[in-house]
């Protein structure tokens, strides 16, 4: 049977589940005039909580709204990306359009041929102005531009390059958007970067975990259409395994899929089979890259959370505080960088949980207790 679930980091899924709150949104801010706050979005979320699925989205979904966009990731080369993706991904548009407006053409300055840059302009202007000119010819074909970046991080000076050019293109009333997505702590140094300020007044999408009805449905659907008999224990047990974590659900999801044969009927014995290698992959694939990023006493702190949390993950900050025999002041102090990373959250006040599904049994070394195994 065709397995339609693709855990790979990076891939788009076959089905983007329960963000239509948060898709929605996107729209509206598409749909805003140029200019709006609503057209700077940033997207947040702990590994494996789909951003970069997220984006995808997007950008299928802008291009369906008449943007041309240009996607990459935050690194050396990103500005040079960004624009070769808007010359490739508007090549059509000018080819095969007809102006929308008229005056002056923009081909009339900058251009040598469709959206290819003139001599004088590849060799002596730089990024800002190069974004502008593509702005300002596919705004003749009624096409906005959509800048969408990856794996944002503050540490690249080409990012305050495009924080600056997209200042000053808003401020010409250029009909540009931008949409970047990151880690917590990536993020969060953005936002305190000096030069970035303004991006304290994007739109911010913190992605939570998914609400389990649309997983179930979805799961049920899913199997259904593949031909796959799932006994209804086993299809509770999988939803309720996903924690609502969207990689998660493409993990239990695929391995259910490649345990079973053809029309086959998934029980518990199956099940057991895919929690198992689901668990491996996360240890694999999350925890190990979220801890390694952690200091050793950020580990500690964690580790003490994993052993004084409830059955429901949940720790209360003096229970950490004693077990680590630390002073409060100190104690507060770990609690805040772990909190900027996202790797725990605070749902009440002096309380703690793990913001990664199964990460406190990972810790606790309470190996049976991941996702129903044992």
């Amino acid at each position: 049977m065709r397995n339609v679930f693709d855990p790979s980091f990076g891939n788009r899924p076959d089905c983007i589940v329960g963000r239509d709150e948060v898709l929605a949104g996107v729209d509206r801010g598409l749909a805003a005039r140029p200019g709006s706050r609503d057209r700077a979005m940033l997207i947040t979320g702990q590994r494996g909580m789909g951003k970069t699925a997220l984006l995808l989205e997007i950008e299928t979904r802008a291009q369906s709204a008449g943007f041309v966009t240009a996607r990459a990731a935050a690194n050396e080369r990103m500005l040079d990306n960004l624009i070769e993706r808007l010359q490739v991904n508007g090549r059509a548009v000018v080819d095969n359009g007809k102006k929308r407006v008229r005056g002056v053409s923009a081909g009339a300055f900058g251009f040598s041929l469709g959206l290819t840059f003139s001599e004088e302009v590849r060799d002596n202007y730089g990024f800002q102005t190069k974004l502008s000119l593509l702005c300002d010819r596919l705004a003749e074909y009624g096409r906005g531009v959509l800048i969408l970046l990856d794996e944002v991080r503050s540490t690249f000076p080409e990012m305050r390059v495009l924080a600056d050019a997209y200042q000053q293109l808003v401020g010409d009333g250029k009909d540009i958007a931008i949409c970047m997505a990151g880690l917590p702590s990536s993020i969060s140094s953005v936002l305190n970067d000096k030069v970035l300020t303004f991006l304290n007044r994007a739109k911010k999408i913190h992605l939570e975990k998914l609400p389990l009805p649309p997983v179930r449905a979805y799961y049920a659907r899913t199997f259904d259409e593949a031909g796959l008999m799932l006994q209804p224990r086993a299809l509770e047990r999988a939803v309720t395994a996903t924690d609502g974590f969207p990689y998660l659900l493409q993990l239990i999801g695929y391995y259910i899929i490649e345990e079973a044969n053809d029309g086959a009927l998934a029980d518990d014995e199956l099940l057991d089979r895919a929690l198992a290698d689901a668990r491996n992959d996360m240890e694999d694939n999350v925890f190990r890259p979220l801890l390694s990023e952690l200091s050793a006493t950020d580990k500690e702190f964690l580790k003490a959370l994993a052993h004084v949390a409830d059955k429901d993950g949940t720790g209360r900050v003096g229970n950490v505080t004693a077990r680590l025999g630390k002073s409060n002041g100190y104690v507060q102090v770990y609690r805040k960088r772990l909190l900027d990373a996202g790797a725990i959250v605070s749902p009440r006040d002096g309380e703690l949980e793990f913001a990664v599904p199964l990460l406190r049994e990972y810790l606790a070394g309470d190996a049976l207790s991941y996702i129903g195994v044992g």
